[in-house]
C-alpha cells in the first residue's frame, strides 16, 4: 500500500497518540503500590533528595526513614492475594518508619530515584501517575526518534523487537515506577542506536550517537544488571554494523567508551538480584549439580514469563491461556521467520544475546542457590529477550518482513486479542479481586481512581488504542500482493547492513 507523504505524517501522528492513549490505560489500571517492590521503589523516590519537609525525613539511625503511612502501605492489603481488591485504607495524616529503600545507592543506582523525584508529592495518586505517565511519554519519544533516525532498513527489526515482546510484562513495566521500565526502555532502543550510528552520517549520525548515550545512561543508572545487558546491545550493534574500513573504526570510539560507562555503573552498584526475602526461598538440600539440572529444566518456563505464563504485579496477577499461548505463537512465528534471512555477522550477534539470555538467569539462579520460580523473575531477561526479538528479525528490507496479508492479520490480530485480555485481567484484578469474574468491570467496583473515565472506559480506550496502534502499522507495511520476502541473493546478504 503506498500512502502519500501527507498522509504518512498524519498516519504516524496517530500511531504515536494512539500508542500513548494505550500505555496510558495500562498505567491506570492498577493503583499506587502494584509494581513488584514498589514499597521499596516508592520510599527511595520519595527520598532520593535526603531529608525534605513533607516528603521524606531521616532519623538518628541511618538505614531509617520517616514518610508517610499511605505510601509505605499502598500495597498492604493486596499483594501476594490477587482475590482482594485494592481497596486498602489510606492514611494520609500519619507517618511511619521503614528500612525498606535505597537510600545511599547500596542496591540500585541512584539516577531512576532522582530522577523521578522530581513528580513526588504529597499527593501519592497524583504523583505515581505523573511517574508512570513519564515514563510512557520516555518510551514513545525515544521509539519515535530511533524510527525517524535510523536506516530504512533498521525500522522494521526496531518495532518488531518491540511488538513481540510487549504483552503482557513490558507493556505493564513501561507505564511504571518500577526501574525495570528504564531497562526495558533502553533494550528496545539501544542496539538499534548505536547499529544506525555506525551506518548513518551527518546530523543523523550525531543525534543517534547523543541517543545511544541516554538509552545506555537510562539503563545503567536503573539496574546494575540493565548496564551489563548495555554492554552487550553494544556488542552486538558493533558486531551488526562491522565493516572493514576506517570510518567504523573511528565510530567503534563510542561504543568502546560506553562499555566502560556501564563497567562502572555495574561495579558501583551491589544491586542484588532477587526480589526480597518474602519471595525467595532458598534450597539448601541441592548440590550444585542438582541445583543446575532442575534450573535447566525449568529454565523455559522462566523466559517464557515475559510473555504471560508468569504473574504481573506481586506475581500474583495471572494471565489466562488466550493471553499467553497467541504471544508464545506470535513471538514464535515470527522470530522463526526472521531466521531465515541473514548473514555472518547476524548470527554472531543473535547467538551472543541467545546465549547471554540463558547464561545470565543461570548463573543468578545458582549464584543465589534458587530454583526457577523463587528470586529471579522474568522482568530480568525482559531486556535480552527484546534484544533476541529484535535482532532476530533484522536484515529484512519490507517492513512486513515479507508476510503475506493474512499472515499479518494473524499476528496483528493476536496483538490486539492478547493485549486486550491482559489488560481487562490487570484492571479486574485491582477493581474487585480476581474472585469476581464477568466482563463489566465497572459492577461492584471496590477500588478505583478518583477518575470520571471508569474501568470499563479505561479497558475500552485501551483496547481500541492498540488496535489503532497495529492497523496504522499494517497500513504501513501492507503488500501490494499476496507475497514473501524473495530467497536473497549472495549479493544482497553482503549488501544487508553495509
Amino acid at each position: 500500500m503506498r500512502i502519500r507523504a501527507p498522509r504518512r505524517i498524519l498516519l504516524s501522528v496517530a500511531i504515536v497518540v494512539a500508542a500513548f492513549i494505550a500505555l496510558a490505560a495500562w498505567a491506570f489500571s492498577s493503583p499506587p503500590g502494584s509494581s513488584p517492590d514498589d514499597d521499596y521503589h516508592m520510599a527511595s523516590i520519595w527520598c532520593a533528595a535526603g531529608d525534605e519537609p513533607g516528603l521524606c525525613a531521616t532519623t538518628s539511625t541511618p538505614n531509617e526513614r520517616v514518610l508517610s503511612s499511605e505510601l509505605l502501605s499502598a500495597a498492604s492489603c493486596f499483594a501476594f492475594d490477587p482475590d482482594r481488591a485494592a481497596s486498602c485504607p489510606r492514611d494520609e495524616t500519619h507517618t511511619a518508619v521503614t528500612t525498606r529503600g535505597n537510600w545511599n545507592g547500596e542496591a540500585y543506582p541512584p539516577l531512576y530515584y532522582a530522577t523521578m523525584h522530581v513528580f513526588a508529592g504529597k499527593d501519592l495518586s497524583v504523583s505515581i501517575a505523573a511517574i508512570r505517565l513519564a515514563n510512557v511519554a520516555l518510551y514513545l519519544g525515544v521509539i519515535t526518534a530511533l524510527f525517524f533516525l535510523l536506516p530504512r532498513r533498521g525500522r522494521p527489526a526496531l518495532l518488531w523487537g518491540a511488538l513481540l515482546t510487549s504483552v503482557p510484562l513490558a507493556i505493564f513495566l513501561i507505564p511504571s515506577i518500577n526501574p525495570s521500565s528504564w531497562a526495558v526502555i533502553s533494550a528496545t532502543g539501544l542496539w538499534a542506536a548505536a547499529w544506525g550510528f555506525f551506518e548513518q552520517r551527518g546530523v543523523r549520525k550525531v543525534l543517534l550517537g547523543v541517543l545511544t548515550v541516554l538509552l545506555l545512561v537510562l539503563g545503567a543508572g536503573s539496574r546494575s544488571d540493565s548496564a551489563a545487558y548495555g554492554v552487550l546491545a553494544l556488542i552486538a550493534a558493533s558486531v551488526l554494523a562491522f565493516r572493514k574500513d576506517r570510518r567504523y573504526l573511528w565510530s567503534l570510539a563510542l561504543p568502546v567508551g560506553l562499555i566502560a560507562v556501564a563497567g562502572a555503573f555495574f561495579l558501583t552498584s551491589g544491586q542484588s538480584a532477587v526480589v526480597g526475602a518474602e519471595t525467595v526461598t532458598k534450597n539448601a538440600s541441592y548440590t550444585f549439580t542438582e541445583l543446575l539440572f532442575i534450573n535447566l529444566k525449568a529454565l523455559p518456563q522462566l523466559l517464557s514469563g515475559v510473555l504471560g505464563t508468569w504473574g504481573l504485579g506481586w506475581l500474583d496477577t495471572y494471565m489466562p491461556g488466550i493471553v499467553w499461548v497467541t504471544m508464545m505463537l506470535v513471538f514464535a512465528g515470527v522470530v522463526f521467520w526472521g531466521l531465515r534471512l541473514g548473514h555472518a555477522r547476524k548470527w554472531i550477534a543473535l547467538a551472543g544475546v541467545g546465549v547471554g539470555t540463558l547464561v545470565v538467569p543461570l548463573y543468578i539462579l545458582l549464584h543465589d542457590g534458587v530454583v526457577v520460580g523463587n528470586g529471579v523473575q522474568p522482568r530480568y531477561v525482559l531486556p535480552l529477550i527484546i534484544m533476541f526479538a529484535g535482532i532476530a528479525v533484522y536484515g529484512f528490507s519490507r517492513g512486513g518482513l515479507g508476510l503475506n496479508r493474512l499472515q499479518l492479520c494473524i499476528v496483528g490480530g493476536g496483538l490486539v486479542v492478547a493485549q486486550s485480555i491482559a489488560l481487562h485481567v490487570n484492571i479486574r484484578r485491582y477493581v474487585t479481586g480476581l474472585d469476581v469474574t464477568g466482563i463489566n468491570l465497572d459492577r461492584n467496583i471496590e477500588w478505583w481512581w478518583n477518575s470520571p473515565i471508569s474501568p470499563m472506559g479505561i479497558w475500552a480506550l485501551g483496547t481500541v488504542a492498540f488496535a489503532v496502534v497495529i492497523v496504522g502499522l499494517l497500513a504501513v507495511v501492507w503488500p501490494r500482493r499476496e507475497e514473501t520476502e524473495p530467497t536473497p541473493s549472495t549479493a544482497a546478504l553482503q549488501h544487508v547492513g553495509q
